[in-house]
């Protein structure tokens, strides 16, 4: 079993604070955005983030990982026939 594997798929049972939308963009470049949403947030609020770049199964555990935010969920949908659109939600913690 991958670490992608234990990443619950289902939306947390909240309502997020503030979206970042991201689709059309490279995890790369939207995960300055992400940041910047963070840092206005408080502590315990949910951070929705909308993307189309399959790398977000990635970069956003890694983000996690690197910070003291919380990876709550990554869901992903077919959107068309060759496009996916992933929704991963956060949940900020204090530094």
């Amino acid at each position: 079993m991958t670490e992608q594997d234990t990443i619950p798929t289902e939306p947390p049972d909240c309502e997020p604070k503030l979206t970042v939308d991201n689709r059309g963009t490279g995890c790369a470049n939207g995960i300055v955005r992400v940041q910047r949403a963070l840092e206005d947030l408080d502590g315990g609020d949910v951070l929705r983030i909308q993307s189309t770049d399959r790398r977000a199964k990635i970069e956003y555990p890694k983000l996690a990982a690197q910070t003291p935010h919380e990876l709550l969920a990554i869901e992903s949908e077919r959107k068309r026939l060759i496009r996916k659109e992933y929704t991963t939600y956060l949940r900020v913690r204090p530094e």
